[in-house]
């Protein structure tokens, strides 16, 4: 008869060489997602509206720049296909061009220590910079463009310029080139994912949005290939949906001094993740089966 003290040794070999299965198991499924398998995921961050200058009121000048290098940071660990600005990346310091030009080289500097490629959107602070300038420092002839990445087959990226034809207004050369880029896209079979500095629902912007919004959500319409709308402007944010087409307003960094707050946007085929970092919440955006 085998004894209690013989049976420990072998218990304990056996509760090891359990131990030992777990933690192999526990290493596997804790693998990373190879490359290949990964969705193509993008970043969008808001209303940075850097200054070096006092706070005033929820605006945190100052300390964006600091919530902003904490974003970066985290970029910088991400597989990403490209990071958006959109607009407002200062705020613009009165009479004073040089400290405001110091204030963009910045945050430039600090969006730079990230791998991605940087795209750029106009916003109303951005103009303290002068657009002849932004072109240079952007290398950009227009800001309203599009792109495509290869990582992201099927998808095109357009940025617009509210601020073409005034405060918060598209002209009417880039609504023409709004609707031949949309007629284009979906002639080729793709989903369009727009950015722009101003929202253009009261529902995703409750306080401030674009001037003239009509015009545009009427081309998005006939087109029936836009599946968002991404939009800062309005620094508390929002969401709503209209003609399956997700309007998305970024949370403004400016005014999250303790968190921070931007996006990572993936790309599935039947929908979209937005994935909240600080103040910015989760989304999960169904798409229309094609």
């Amino acid at each position: 008869m085998t004894t209690r003290d013989e049976c420990r040794p072998r218990l304990a070999i056996c509760f090891a060489l359990a131990s030992m299965l777990l933690l192999l198991c526990g290493c596997s499924l804790r693998r990373p997602t190879p490359p290949a398998l990964r969705p193509p995921t993008f970043a969008v961050l808001a209303d940075i509206q850097y200054g070096d200058k006092e706070t005033q009121g929820a605006r945190h000048f100052r300390t964006s720049l600091l919530r902003l290098q904490d974003g970066v940071t985290d970029l910088a660990q991400r597989d990403l296909a490209f990071v958006i600005q959109l607009g407002d990346i200062v705020d613009g310091q009165a009479k004073d061009l040089p400290k405001t030009i110091a204030d963009q080289e910045a945050v430039l500097q600090v969006l730079a220590r990230q791998p991605a490629p940087v795209y750029h959107v106009l916003g109303n602070h951005c103009l303290n910079l002068g657009k002849d300038r932004l072109q240079q420092r952007y290398n950009v002839e227009r800001f309203y463009y599009d792109f495509t990445v290869a990582r992201a087959p099927g998808w095109r990226f357009v940025v617009l310029d509210g601020n073409d034809a005034g405060y918060g207004v598209l002209g009417a050369e880039q609504l023409a080139w709004f609707t031949a880029t949309l007629e284009r896209a979906a002639a080729a079979h793709e989903r369009v994912v727009c950015f722009c500095h101003f929202a253009l629902l009261a529902e995703a912007a409750p306080n401030h949005r674009m001037a003239t919004p009509t015009p545009v959500l009427e081309i998005m319409d006939r087109s029936a290939c836009v599946v968002a709308w991404f939009a800062g402007h309005d620094h508390a944010g929002g969401y709503a949906v209209r003609n399956g087409v997700h309007h998305v307003t970024v949370k403004g960094l400016v005014e999250a001094p303790e968190t921070g707050a931007h996006g990572l946007v993936e790309l599935y085929p039947d929908h979209l993740r937005e994935i909240g970092v600080g103040s910015e919440p989760n989304r999960d955006l169904p798409l229309p089966a094609r």
